[in-house]
């Protein structure tokens, strides 16, 4: 089974909304400061969102389920990435994926965290299946 995965996940959504909090946040902070540097929280602000966006280019399109376990695709190649690395595991309704490439232009790695609502209901049940059959889930 193919599942191709939503052009921005819910954690990927979520760690901007939370990045873009900071930045006020941190400027009120150092607005209470005398002697600190203006623009401070604007910079964080842009590190933290473009470092953000750097790690979702890199993010796969689809993954394949298989009983062997969970494979990822990526734009750039054709050929399947393993997802069950030491880091894949079911939290709950959720499912963390791990993966290392160490075949591509690139050697990467990552982790990707998928939610309820990201895929649908029996979509993610059988991420879960296969991810546990895989034997790395329920660490």
């Amino acid at each position: 089974m193919t599942l191709d995965l939503p052009g921005r996940l819910l954690a990927d959504r979520v760690t901007v909304a939370l990045a873009l909090a900071c930045g006020p946040a941190l400027e009120l902070m150092l607005a209470r400061h005398p002697g600190s540097v203006a623009g401070g929280g604007l910079v964080v602000t842009l590190l933290l969102v473009g470092w953000q966006w750097r790690r979702t280019r890199r993010r796969p399109c689809r993954l394949q389920l298989t009983p062997a376990g969970v494979s990822l695709f990526f734009d750039r190649a054709a050929t399947p990435v393993p997802a069950a690395g030491r880091r894949a595991r079911v939290l709950g309704r959720t499912v963390v994926l791990h993966w290392h490439d160490r075949q591509g232009p690139g050697a990467s790695q990552g982790t990707l965290w998928i939610t309820p609502a990201d895929l649908s209901p029996d979509a993610l049940r059988a991420l879960r299946v296969a991810l546990v059959a895989g034997g790395s889930g329920g660490r």
